[in-house]
């Protein structure tokens, strides 16, 4: 009776035995070995895909000298300075008189200017578009696609091409920069500010608006940085960095967006701060 007792309990542990041989045990990989996967569409491949495509259409008298040194002024300003007045042209010389009358000049009839129906350019910063009717709402676009869709198919868009109602819409933490070239200083445009702060508040009007960002000095002086890079470098260019506040640390980016009038100097910057999760 003990004997067939002995050979179950063998009988048992041999079927255990070749039961756990046959168990494959997953290991977890190495992660520090293998390579981060970038995300297709990252906003760094996309920012230097353009910087590239912006040198190879450098014109051939090249990119202007920085204008814009670390030490320069950086104010809070809602305008630029004024230009100065033009040269007077030279006199011109007195024509010698002719032994024959000149014949009279004949009157032109001009035709007058059609006048437009809507209202003038502001001076320092975008105009809202005018509202249209009833349309399907459009997917949230982002900020660099946006910029290239206002370029138009020039090298840079221009400030005068921006809509404030759009850009309050989806992306209200933006801010202007001027790059007054002749100062050699940044300015932060605040009419256009609060042309996006009406438009953000268009949208809910119910509802008071509230940025999640607080632009304190050290914000404002890191927006201003990267804009400096952008205005002397007339590439695009982005950065992360992490802010204190009142219970932890708030990771915040920008995304600084190149224009210029001239398709040449870089006269403004659009800055997206965004607050990331």
């Amino acid at each position: 009776m003990r004997e067939n007792i002995d050979e179950n309990n063998e009988l048992d542990a041999g079927l255990n035995a070749a039961s756990l041989s046959q168990i494959k045990v997953r290991r977890p990989k190495d992660t520090v070995a293998s390579p981060r996967k970038v995300k297709s569409g990252d906003i760094t491949d996309r920012l230097q895909a353009l910087s590239e495509e912006l040198e190879a259409s450098k014109p051939e008298a090249g990119a202007p000298k920085p204008a814009f040194a670390q030490e320069a002024e950086e104010t809070l300003s809602p305008a630029p300075k004024k230009a100065k007045a033009p040269a007077k042209p030279a006199k011109k010389q007195a024509k010698p008189k002719s032994a024959t009358p000149a014949p009279a000049k004949e009157e032109i009839l001009s035709t007058p200017e059609p006048v437009s129906a809507v209202p003038p350019r502001r001076a320092h910063w975008a105009r809202p578009a005018a509202t249209s009717g009833w349309q399907k709402k459009p997917a949230t676009p982002d900020i660099l696609s946006y910029w290239m869709e206002i370029r138009d198919g020039n090298r840079y868009p221009s400030w005068q091409n921006l809509d404030t109602a759009k850009i309050g819409k989806y992306w209200p933490n933006c801010t202007l920069v001027h790059c007054d070239r002749v100062a050699g200083r940044l300015q932060l445009e605040n009419g256009f500010a609060s042309e996006v702060r009406q438009a953000t508040q268009a949208e809910n009007p119910h509802q008071k608006y509230a940025s999640d960002i607080e632009f304190t000095p050290m914000v404002v002086d890191w927006v201003l940085g990267l804009a400096r890079d952008v205005a002397n470098s007339g590439k695009p260019t982005h950065g992360t960095e992490q802010f204190p506040s009142t219970f932890d640390e708030i990771p915040l980016r920008v995304i600084a967006l190149p224009l210029s009038e001239n398709q040449i100097d870089i006269d403004h910057v659009l800055c997206y701060v965004q607050k990331l999760d």
